[in-house]
């Protein structure tokens, strides 16, 4: 298990339940890096609303994959529309989309110590639009010791 995860005594999976319920997603998940370096594999640990256990086999190499793509740059990714927005040859290089059948998703960086060390992902299915504001939807609190932006 990730190092910075295990030092934090945090129910993850709780959280992300509530945090899908409440914020009206389909689908919520967590990927982290496998330990600490910057050149570690990525994985979904965490996953609410899951259709299938899918999510737990892919593995992302640094930078790849939505939740690659996130932690690298540090910025969100916003998808309203997977069709519209998306090549099929994007999709396969964004497997958790496939797997989970995601048509609307919001990527958000998990920040800790000014450092980005995961990724949220919040995502619709049949074609339901992301929740009204969920562009600017804010961690606060609410995963831990993670913010979703540097620490000024």
């Amino acid at each position: 298990m990730n190092s910075v995860i295990a030092s934090d005594y945090f129910d993850y999976q709780a959280a992300l339940d509530e945090i899908r319920v409440t914020e009206r997603f389909d689908f919520a998940a967590i990927a982290l890096p496998e330990d600490d370096s910057h050149c570690a594999i990525i994985k979904w640990k965490y996953a609410s609303g899951n259709i299938n256990n899918r999510y737990r086999m892919i593995v992302l190499r640094p930078g790849k994959g939505l939740a690659g793509l996130v932690i690298r740059t540090g910025a969100r990714k916003v998808i309203a529309d997977v069709e519209a927005e998306l090549s099929q040859n994007d999709k396969l290089g964004y497997p958790i989309v496939l797997s989970e059948v995601l048509t609307a998703m919001i990527a958000i960086p998990l920040w800790k110590n000014n450092r980005v060390y995961g990724a949220l992902l919040l995502g619709q299915r049949k074609g339901r639009p992301l929740p009204a504001g969920s562009e600017k939807f804010r961690i606060q609190s609410r995963l831990g010791s993670f913010t979703d932006e540097i620490n000024k």
